[in-house]
């Protein structure tokens, strides 16, 4: 679903699907790039930027997507340790 409840209302969930299926959309770097612009890229994701990194060797990606609050708040509050 991509709607989760609060007192307060709807927020919406950007699922981990929408993510995977639009990164025709998203810039991808090497894992090299990464290393020597890590700083930079940060930056960027930081400002609102999802980008990715991709090792060239394996073809494996991955993105970095900036957080907000809701999405901290998904993977803190949790009781999964009790």
């Amino acid at each position: 679903m991509l709607w989760e409840q609060e007192d307060t209302g709807s927020i919406p969930v950007t699922p981990t699907y929408y993510i995977i299926h639009s990164m025709n959309d998203i810039p991808f770097y090497t894992v090299e790039y990464w290393q020597d612009n890590w700083d930079a890229l940060l930056e960027r994701v930081e400002g609102g930027e999802t980008l990715g990194v991709e090792n060239t060797e394996t073809g494996e990606r991955a993105v970095m997507v900036p957080a907000d609050d809701e999405l901290v708040r998904l993977y803190t509050e949790h009781n999964e340790a009790q």
